[in-house]
């Protein structure tokens, strides 16, 4: 069921694909006219991480289902938000993964489309803002738990964590989402501008988290590495 259940999804985003805001019009009226897909689509789109949660550890689907925040039919988009968002909450060693996938769909937009350009990097930042409020979410059930244990003395209530953090941590690669916020800033849209310079804002305050996070699980290696120089640092330092 599970293949068969990809490869449906696999079939519908190709063809959905072509089917974005930046596409032409004719394009478009030649993939909506199949309703039942589209339909489908979005019924499959639903089920990710829920009932196939290996699609949402494919590395493959963090790189397509971005391109789907702008399609051109507003239930695809709706639900293209909602997956990246529930891989973010429930799938952590795919966190960055989602970010990467994103930030390489932004760089490919068209300059003549500002608005899909200003609306997705306001995306990535969405996504890095619930990436930390999984970590303070994560950090505040674990000291529940330490609590209920020292309430109730003893280990009774040891049990590992739910959530498995073996690449949630060492894996956010900081520079990566500078050069976007980077090339961004650039930018002829002041609003554009002023988007990638929170987008600079948040890699370093994601970075400060993780560190933070790293150091509270009682992992000392990024604490041990050099303190990073982000571009958000440099722009404040002059001003």
């Amino acid at each position: 069921v599970k293949s068969a259940i990809e490869s449906i999804l696999r079939s519908c985003s190709k063809a959905y694909s072509l089917a974005l805001l930046t596409s032409s019009k004719a394009t478009i009226d030649n993939v909506t006219k199949d309703k039942s897909q589209g339909s489908l689509f979005r019924s499959v789109l639903k089920c990710i991480p829920y009932l196939i949660e290996e699609v949402g550890r494919n590395d493959r689907m963090t790189e397509i289902i971005p391109q789907h925040v702008t399609s051109i039919d507003p239930v695809v988009r709706e639900e293209a938000v909602l997956v990246l968002n529930r891989i973010v909450r429930f799938l952590p060693d795919r966190r960055f993964a989602v970010l990467k996938g994103m930030a390489t769909f932004i760089l490919k937009l068209p300059d003549e489309f500002p608005i899909l350009i200003l609306n997705s990097l306001g995306r990535l930042v969405e996504l890095m803002r619930l990436w930390r409020a999984c970590l303070s979410e994560e950090l505040l059930a674990k000291d529940m738990q330490s609590f209920k244990r020292s309430s109730l003395g003893g280990d009774t209530l040891q049990r590992s964590s739910p959530f498995h953090r073996s690449k949630d941590i060492s894996e956010f690669r900081a520079s990566e989402m500078d050069a976007v916020g980077l090339v961004f800033l650039s930018s002829a849209d002041v609003q554009i501008r002023l988007t990638a310079l929170e987008l600079l804002r948040c890699v370093r305050s994601l970075k400060n988290d993780l560190r933070d996070y790293s150091a509270n699980e009682g992992d000392n290696k990024l604490r041990l590495e050099p303190e990073p120089i982000f571009i958000i640092d440099i722009i404040e330092e002059n001003g």
